[in-house]
């Protein structure tokens, strides 16, 4: 069952804007982590959630994809209902919020206008070879850190792998917290249902993605009648920290198409 409280958040850009962009962020992350690509999209009302039992959320770590989802149905009607959210929504998940994304979707309670998987898909369980190699390894053992070199694609500046690993790292959720979230999103396999979702929807995905591997967005794209794949040349599962402008520009045209 879901908190019934609505998440931390954190809003950004245009609150008058008559399009609100949800941001959910991933495994291992808080609001934090995603704020910075968040903060690029000056023209929209954007909110970036704490998902719970992460960041500032006290809740605890859900036990499902459709927990989290359910969570983030709760908090979004919440915050229609006090005006801050506005106008038509379009949900943005990264990585594990993908998953989320994908779920909320399929469940059909919200009313969306669109919806945006970064490095993520609809089915997580086949594509995460990197998570599958963790779970011998005791939780106690997980660091966080140890896993941040494979963001990257082949052709990453050093001076990008330390910012972006910095950001991670100082944004993260505790190791306990980020192991069962990576737990978790490999469990997710819902692609078949995703042959449901009837509204517009973009996968974008670095073609050098080593933590979700880019047929996670191809299989996706395939299953969502009508939908649109964005795959970013030699990027890795950081694609949207790298190469910002040029997806935050893709990204503006879908949301046009949207409205």
């Amino acid at each position: 069952m879901g908190m019934n409280k609505i998440l931390p958040y954190e809003r950004t850009g245009d609150s008058e804007s008559n399009i609100t962009l949800v941001f959910l962020h991933g495994s291992t992350m808080s609001k934090g982590g995603l704020s910075p690509f968040a903060s690029v999209f000056t023209g929209y009302n954007c909110i970036v959630f704490d998902l719970a039992g992460h960041g500032e959320s006290d809740g605890q770590e859900p036990d499902s994809i459709s927990c989290f989802a359910e969570d983030v149905e709760y908090s979004v009607s919440q915050l229609k209902e006090q005006g801050i959210v506005k106008g038509k929504v379009i949900l943005l998940g990264y990585s594990m919020g993908g998953a989320i994304t994908c779920e909320i979707a399929i469940r059909n309670n919200l009313s969306l206008g669109g919806i945006v998987l970064l490095s993520s898909g609809g089915d997580l369980n086949s594509y995460t070879p990197l998570v599958d190699g963790l779970k011998p390894m005791p939780v106690e053992e997980f660091k966080t850190e140890d896993i941040l070199d494979a963001l990257f694609g082949i052709d990453t500046p050093e001076a990008d792998k330390e910012r972006i690993k910095e950001l991670f790292s100082s944004t993260k959720s505790a190791d306990a917290t980020g192991y069962a979230d990576l737990m978790l999103s490999n469990g997710y396999n819902n692609l078949e249902a995703c042959k449901s979702i009837k509204i517009p929807a973009l996968m974008v995905h670095g073609s050098d993605d080593k933590i979700v591997e880019p047929m996670a967005a191809v299989e996706t794209w395939k299953a969502i009648e009508g939908s649109q794949l964005l795959m970013v040349p030699y990027k890795g599962h950081g694609a949207i920290y790298e190469d910002t402008e040029f997806i935050k520009d893709k990204i503006i045209s879908f949301i046009k198409m949207c409205s």
